[in-house]
């Protein structure tokens, strides 16, 4: 196997697969570096990924205009990657954006349309009870429903998607990590668990909350990593055929009410086709090391933000069973601004690209198109600029 690479990615989660994509397209000699299945909990894999899973939300109905130009460009890309590789991972299901405030709503409509060129609706919550009626909204309750450009995507089919595209640019996929990182003068030395050791001109590293406790990177990355709690709801087919026409869902009641995020029904591994819901960030799991964060990921969460999720579900969709849960942990990696990390240190020798404040699946494909240009040295590309991906200046 050749140790020697000009670009070098280590993280094969989504947003490692998008920039080895983008590098690949633009680069010989690339090569990500990272465990093939790092998702399941019954194995000790290091790093694992968020956790498994079947679904993403996936739209441009944010606040933020950052992320709503990251998540329209991405939704923009899906159907063209889909057709190149013959992997299937986005459905066009819609979006809802539920809120308390309507000028919230209001705002994310405008940054979406600005984006897409297509306006979401906005909808009272009297008026949305008749158009989906297997919801029940209050009637102060805004919601924003982006129909075209939203939906669902398969995180692992959207990774695998991305991974093919690369591969067959030349991209070469090496099933191991990166355990010591060291910057040469004449570019980066990456060890691996595998007892490799790989040279490299630039490296990107993309590595989710391990970013900020595994200790390759020569700089602090400073994260807020948060366990998270999803609920699991079996759906039988009666019930699945009542909720047929379903929404990705993202809800914001205020007051007292947990913040949450659904998806609508889908089939897993398992062969059981499961409704998730989960949510933040009033989550109170906070995760300081680097055993916390390998032992949460293998716990079923936190109980007591499982049943706020199951009362959220019950209070909105009272006629679903809820006798038969399951519940599962996940992290979120929240950065100081809420919006990535991606900047180039070192003299251009490591890029950091990292920090998905529970938004980063559905906009992997921009986000990766900005850590392969700093790598590159290519201009800044779309409307957002590198400031508003900083690291704080005390990190770098």
């Amino acid at each position: 196997m050749p140790n020697n690479y000009r670009q070098l990615v280590i993280g094969r989660g989504i947003m490692g697969a998008a920039a080895t994509m983008h590098l690949a397209a633009q680069s010989d000699s690339v090569a990500v570096l990272g465990p093939t299945e790092a998702m399941a909990t019954a194995d000790h894999a290091v790093p694992k990924s968020s956790h498994h899973d079947q679904g993403r939300n996936a739209h441009s109905l944010d606040e933020d205009p950052v992320w709503s130009e990251l998540g329209a460009t991405s939704v923009n890309r899906y159907r063209e990657l889909e057709k190149s590789t013959g992997i299937n991972f986005f459905e066009q299901i819609g979006y809802t954006r539920i809120h308390h405030d309507r000028a919230v709503v209001e705002r994310s409509v405008d940054h979406a349309e600005r984006f897409t060129g297509n306006r979401p609706e906005v909808i009272s919550g009297s008026d949305a009870n008749e158009r989906f009626p297997f919801f029940h909204f209050e009637p102060t309750e805004t919601i924003g429903y982006q129909s075209q450009d939203a939906g669902r995507i398969n995180p692992r089919d959207y990774v695998a998607a991305m991974s093919a595209s690369a591969s067959s640019q030349g991209a070469k996929v090496i099933d191991d990590h990166a355990v010591e990182m060291t910057v040469k003068d004449d570019g980066v030395e990456v060890r691996t668990a595998g007892g490799n050791t790989i040279k490299a001109e630039r490296v990107l590293v993309a590595t989710g909350a391990y970013a900020t406790f595994d200790r390759l990177l020569p700089i602090l990355v400073p994260l807020h990593v948060r366990g998270r709690t999803i609920v699991m709801v079996p759906v039988d087919d009666a019930m699945l055929s009542e909720l047929d026409g379903m929404p990705s869902v993202g809800c914001h009641p205020g007051g007292d009410r947990v913040r949450t995020y659904w998806h609508p029904p889908v089939k897993y591994p398992d062969g059981r086709t499961y409704l998730k819901i989960g949510g933040g960030p009033e989550g109170p799991q906070r995760i300081a090391t680097l055993d916390e964060l390998n032992a949460w990921l293998h716990s079923e969460g936190d109980p007591v933000m499982a049943d706020a999720y199951r009362a959220e579900l019950h209070r909105m969709m009272p006629g679903l069973d809820l006798s038969d849960t399951i519940t599962a942990a996940c992290v979120t990696s929240e950065t100081h601004s809420l919006r990535p990390y991606a900047e180039a240190t070192h003299d251009g020798k490591i890029v950091v690209l990292t920090g998905g404040n529970g938004h980063g699946a559905k906009a992997a494909d921009a986000l990766g198109e900005i850590g392969a240009s700093l790598m590159l040295g290519k201009p800044w590309p779309g409307k957002t600029n590198q400031s508003q991906f900083a690291l704080p200046v005390a990190a770098r």
